[in-house]
């Protein structure tokens, strides 16, 4: 139930009822009687909240009858008090609204009066003159009002009557009056019935016998300082305390005016085990605790007796007030509770509703309520100490999730007494909270080859929330773009946010993939945020290198030649390859695995440039074969392999080398040496021809034949030559009539190998070529002379 303090109205209904009424006794319609509809009182479900009369009364949650649910003796409920009231806290839900019911209790004439003995016995003295009076015993009832006492009559006799008192708490009494002088000689015992009347309808009544007995003359009784006496004695005097010293005097002498306390049957048996009277020396004192909430009031009626041979007596009345003193605790009484509400109910919900009660009067009884330091809450007082417990400020079950609020209630005495009482209170989870990851961004790292169906990384988010409110599910946001699709290269876990790959990466098609990851609770509404992720690819040493120089069939060995004349540090090929891969994996070394003579032939292992160490001599093979390995720097490293056959150009000595190949176990003869001798001459002379015409051919412009050779084209245009249309190979031609172009090979990445060479033979370069897709041409990478060079790609 919740409800707002400005939605409870206080009402006061009364009603008086008599006593003794049987159960289920309908007293009247509640729900009427406050303006409640019929048709409503089922679903504002009325009910008893607090109140002294809940044990006896009980109001339907059908019809709103206010009944009898236990007999109520007004005797036992309110034995001490004038008027006797009943008070209930009446509640009713939806919305919540509370009234005041008041049930005077009427009192029913269903007691007799009783004397507390069945007979009393009175001494009087022939000496007791006519007009003289004797107390006789008290009548009590526990009714009130006409119900009560409220006459005497004495059997008829010739020497009493009575006369009937009352006093000023409205109790009778009667006392026997001498009509006519005594003679003990004539009439020794008087045998009188009394009895006592109420003022009921019926009357009822009870009657004692009364036995006066006449003695001889002891003619002076004792008399007290005062007939009524009255004393304040605080309710918290310790047992013992002797509180009043009541002293009567005899006039007589001897044991005629020796005198003896007591209390008279006047006195209620309760007050007799209340106090103490010391019957030698009239001390009176207190033998068990007072409580002022039990009985304010007190009345002794004390007796001093002679101890003559006819004892006289004496009487007086003692009246003791009850001083109130602190000595109960204030009560909590919780009529409504909430033990749990939503974090985001509205300032003034009521938590609860409760009463403070304390049984003392006076500022003993006058109640201070506040609650332990909570800037939460406050108290709102509905009625006479009625509180409600609200809401001070808004709630947030992300910063605190429950409370103990404590009430603390203390009276005005002196010393002030006090009593607490603690709420707890339980927040209950609004989805007020969208989930949030501990990054603005993600990026992860993965090899590429990876396996499919390989766990990436796990990405979660946090949502303070609870239950549905924080569990989270995960998603990867589509886009509208048709290349976005990553769905199809990743699947994520929508309950743990673990990113799983659908396909295996390659880094030299793609380098990195961006998406957003989604996080939604289970809410309603439903919250949820999101955060970019990266997936880095890593290269690995996925690709072999590729040897694109010199161009071979594949598995085919490649075939070369080089001239006799060569020179020490003639060029003899470049090897070049290629590696798709990056970085290091792509930075390649070359070395030979294999040659036919280790001190013919270097190979320098970062250009991949393969040069005669010295010159060809006679002894020398016609044909060498070199294994050359090229390696990239990964780990581990990948590699390939290049056969190099490499032969002679010179004709006129090849069948002299040939032989000296088959006779290189044979000792030389002097044949032989001649042979050898007259071989080279021949072979010289050859060559010293070969050389002089040369130079005559080149000789007709020099200077530009020098240009030419120089000269590299840095861009083709597309409309000069289709090189990126073209297979591996494939010849082309610039708009240089000199170069006579082959496409070695292209690789992914748009770069291209050509071998150039001249149509008249002399010379060839390999050059390193890009794609420019902006301009439509393709632009060379490289730009050093044709003598120097094989070009090839960085």
């Amino acid at each position: 139930m919740l409800c707002n303090i400005a939605h409870i109205f206080c009402l006061k209904i009364r009603y008086s009822i008599p006593e003794e009424m049987q159960e289920g006794t309908v007293i009247g319609n509640v729900a009427s009687d406050i303006g409640l509809d019929s048709g409503n009182i089922f679903k504002r479900e009325p009910q008893i909240a607090l109140g002294s009369g809940k044990r006896y009364l009980d109001v339907s949650k059908i019809n709103g009858h206010l009944f009898i649910k236990e007999k109520i003796d007004r005797e036992i409920i309110c034995e001490f008090k004038g008027e006797c009231i009943l008070n209930l806290e009446a509640l009713l839900q939806n919305p919540l609204q509370m009234f005041t019911v008041e049930v005077e209790i009427l009192d029913v004439n269903d007691n007799a009066p009783r004397f507390p003995v069945s007979a009393n016995l009175i001494n009087i003295t022939e000496a007791k003159v006519k007009g003289e009076s004797f107390l006789l015993v008290m009548a009590v009832d526990p009714d009130v009002g006409n119900n009560s006492v409220c006459n005497y009559k004495l059997s008829e006799n010739l020497y009493f009557e009575i006369n009937v008192q009352t006093w000023k708490d409205g109790s009778v009494s009667a006392d026997l009056l001498i009509m006519r002088t005594l003679d003990r000689e004539k009439q020794a015992v008087h045998n009188l019935i009394l009895t006592a009347l109420d003022c009921g309808k019926p009357a009822l009544s009870g009657s004692i016998n009364i036995t006066v007995n006449i003695l001889d003359d002891n003619d002076n009784a004792p008399t007290f300082e005062r007939q009524i006496y009255e004393v304040e004695v605080l309710e918290n005097t310790l047992i013992g305390t002797t509180f009043i010293t009541l002293n009567a005097k005899d006039a007589d002498e001897g044991s005629n005016a020796e005198l003896f306390y007591s209390f008279n049957p006047h006195t209620s048996e309760e007050a007799q085990i209340k106090f103490r009277l010391n019957s030698r020396t009239g001390e009176l004192s207190l033998s068990e605790l007072l409580d002022y909430e039990e009985a304010s009031l007190y009345e002794l009626f004390v007796q001093a007796k002679d101890n003559g041979p006819n004892p006289m007596t004496g009487h007086c009345k003692v009246i003791i007030k009850i001083s109130d003193s602190n000595d109960n605790h204030p009560e909590i009484v919780v009529a409504s509770l909430q033990s749990s509400v939503l974090e985001d109910v509205p300032i003034g919900t009521v938590i609860a509703l409760f009463s403070v009660t304390d049984k003392d009067s006076g500022n003993n009884g006058r109640v201070n309520c506040h609650i332990s330091d909570n800037s939460e809450f406050e108290l709102q007082q509905t009625m006479d100490n009625v509180f409600a417990l609200v809401t001070a400020g808004l709630l947030d079950r992300e910063k605190k999730s429950s409370f103990n609020i404590t009430i603390v209630v203390k009276d005005e005495g002196t010393p002030p007494l006090s009593n607490n009482k603690t709420i707890s209170l339980s927040l209950l989870d609004v989805n007020d909270n969208a989930p949030s990851f501990s990054h603005c961004s993600y990026e992860i790292p993965i090899s590429e080859n990876n396996t499919p169906g390989s766990l990436l990384c796990s990405i979660t988010a946090n949502d303070p929330d609870s239950d549905l409110n924080g569990a989270l599910t995960y998603s990867i946001k589509e886009t509208n773009e048709s290349n976005n699709t990553f769905t199809k290269y990743f699947s994520i876990n929508r309950d743990n946010g673990n990113i799983y790959s659908l396909q295996s990466f390659d880094y030299e098609k793609q380098t990195f993939y961006t998406f957003d990851l989604v996080a939604k609770d289970s809410g309603s509404p439903q919250l949820s945020s999101s955060v970019t992720v990266k997936i880095n690819v890593l290269d690995e040493n996925d690709n072999t290198p590729v040897i694109v120089s010199p161009w071979r069939p594949h598995g085919s060995i490649v075939s070369d030649t080089i001239p006799s004349s060569a020179e020490e540090g003639y060029l003899v090929t470049k090897v070049i390859a290629i590696d798709d891969d990056s970085v290091q994996n792509s930075r390649i070394t070359y070395q030979l695995l294999q040659v036919t003579d280790q001190t013919l032939f270097t190979l320098n292992q970062y250009s991949g440039e393969l040069r005669t160490r010295r010159r060809f001599v006679l002894r020398d093979s016609s044909k060498q074969r070199l294994v050359i390995q090229a390696r990239d720097n990964g780990n581990p490293s990948l590699s390939s392999t290049v056969t190099i056959l490499i032969s002679r150009s010179d004709p006129e000595v090849e069948d002299l080398l040939t032989l000296n190949d088959g006779l290189e176990t044979e000792y030389l003869t002097s044949l032989n040496i001649y042979l050898m001798i007259g071989l080279a001459s021949a072979s010289f002379m050859l060559i010293l021809t070969i050389v002089i015409c040369t130079a005559l051919k080149c000789h007709h412009n020099p200077s530009e034949d020098s240009t030419k050779s120089a000269h590299r084209i840095s861009c083709y245009s597309q409309r000069d030559s289709m090189i990126s249309d073209l297979p591996a190979h494939s010849t082309l031609y610039s708009s240089d009539a000199y170069w006579h172009s082959v496409l070695l090979a292209e690789s992914r990445k748009g770069k291209m190998l050509v071998r150039q060479s001249m149509p008249n033979g002399t010379g060839f370069i390999v050059s390193s070529l890009e794609r420019n897709p902006e301009q439509g041409t393709i632009c060379e990478l490289a730009d050093t002379p044709i003598q120097e060079t094989n070009r090839g790609f960085p």
